[in-house]
């Protein structure tokens, strides 16, 4: 019988792994001197292959005259190639999930002999559980009044009003239709968002428009116009315009009065599928109770998180905190330096609290093995369908029409979790 005398190949790369908190791994590299002289001689190669020179032909040029010319960026290739080559290699050997640039440091190289270095790297952070339910939560209690039905069947009445057009000045509850744009005397100064006519059409008093422009409007009677000053909230969505006050031109059109259909049997059939006033206040209710019902399980499922996260304390780490803050802030390239820091501070508790609540979940569907089976999320797909009127082919292509199938598979391994952690606690 004869002998295998195969050996393993040799790692010329020593790696040192070091955990310096819950997303921190300090790599410390060594290359053997062997490793370093061949990659070097690899660039040098590339080098000459490449280069022309006066006097010698392309790729006959003397070793000695390209180390002349080009021995610092053959130093500096080889370097990039090595660390690359053994920061991959690292994170193969470890399975780091690796999140932001890794930083070098610490270099110790001599060309064509030795090197050393130094990585940084955050990765995710491995987050152990220790304790998931057991808590006590307490869920919001739903009532439905009689008031609340009134308000949402004044609504209905309200969407389904007919308009007729009067000669008057607008009055509370009065659709009105204007034209607003910036007074001429003042666009020089004025943001793109006044510089055109823009027309506009809602219910005065119901908070569409802000205070000072109903205002302005209310002086007016149809086919009227006037100039006004303006001031726009602290807190108006257009930050160009908040907290300004501007010179503005509006032209009222026309107003239109609100006469509300009777509450009667006649107007519940002509809502929907019902025979009498008191169904369709039935069907009110419900749909008030199945809202407030989502609420309160969304109240649960935040009480939940919140008690893992002070039961189960981890970092984030930063590199993950400041991603998520780009694309929470997506602030423009031109954007106030200064108005894009006090934002990201503002929101940096909820943004932290977030990838705390993803990090949390995707653990939990993890490791309790809650991502549903095909056959599992066809059948979710089929009660979709069900819904709509669709088949189950027809709602599995309209989702993929929309590019959603992988986000309502992710949005019911999230569902599963939540029922998983429920009923691992007590919700009173």
């Amino acid at each position: 019988m004869s002998k295998n005398n195969k050996t393993e190949p040799h790692d010329p790369f020593q790696i040192a792994l070091e955990h310096e908190n819950d997303y921190s791994r300090k790599l410390t590299f060594t290359v053997e001197s062997t490793k370093v002289a061949t990659e070097r001689r690899r660039e040098l190669t590339k080098i000459r292959k490449t280069t022309r020179i006066k006097g010698f032909r392309k790729g006959k040029v003397p070793t000695h005259v390209i180390e002349e010319r080009y021995g610092p960026l053959i130093d500096e290739r080889t370097l990039t190639a090595l660390v690359n080559t053994g920061f991959r290699l690292a994170v193969e050997q470890h399975n780091l999930a690796t999140i932001g640039e890794p930083v070098v440091s610490e270099v110790d190289y001599e060309s064509g002999e030795r090197l050393s270095f130094r990585v940084d790297v955050e990765v995710m952070p491995q987050i152990n559980l220790v304790r998931i339910g057991d808590f006590r939560i307490e869920r919001p209690k739903i009532e439905i009044t009689e008031e609340a039905i009134g308000e949402m069947l004044e609504k209905v009445r309200s969407d389904r009003a007919i308009l007729n057009p009067v000669e008057r000045k607008p009055e509370d509850g009065d659709v009105v239709s204007v034209v607003i744009q910036a007074a001429p005397d003042s666009k020089d100064s004025l943001t793109e968002a006044l510089s055109e006519e823009k027309p506009y059409s809602f219910e005065i008093g119901a908070g569409f428009a802000i205070p000072d422009v109903e205002d302005a409007i209310r002086t007016l009677g149809p086919g009227q116009d006037g100039t006004f000053e303006v001031s726009y909230p602290e807190d108006f969505g257009a930050e160009t315009l908040a907290g300004t006050t501007q010179s503005l031109n509006i032209r009222l059109d026309d107003v239109r009065s609100k006469r509300l259909p009777e509450a009667d049997d006649d107007f519940a059939r002509e809502v929907g599928d019902f025979k009498t006033m008191d169904e369709l206040r039935a069907a009110i209710e419900e749909d008030l109770f199945a809202h407030k019902k989502r609420e309160a399980d969304d109240i649960v499922q935040e009480k939940l998180i919140d008690s893992i996260i002070d039961a189960n304390p981890f970092e984030v780490p930063p590199s993950l905190l400041s991603h998520y803050l780009e694309r929470v802030l997506d602030a423009p390239d031109d954007a106030d330096a200064g108005q894009v820091e006090e934002a990201r501070k503002s929101v940096t508790p909820a943004v932290e609290r977030q990838i705390k609540k993803d990090l949390i979940l995707e653990n939990v569907i993890k490791s309790e093995e809650l991502e549903p089976s095909s056959e599992e999320f066809d059948e979710h797909l089929s009660e979709m369908g069900k819904a709509r009127g669709l088949s189950l082919v027809e709602v599995r292509r309209q989702l993929a029409k929309e590019k959603q199938l992988e986000a309502v598979r992710h949005r019911l391994a999230i569902d599963r979790a939540f029922r998983f952690l429920g009923d691992r606690s007590e919700i009173t």
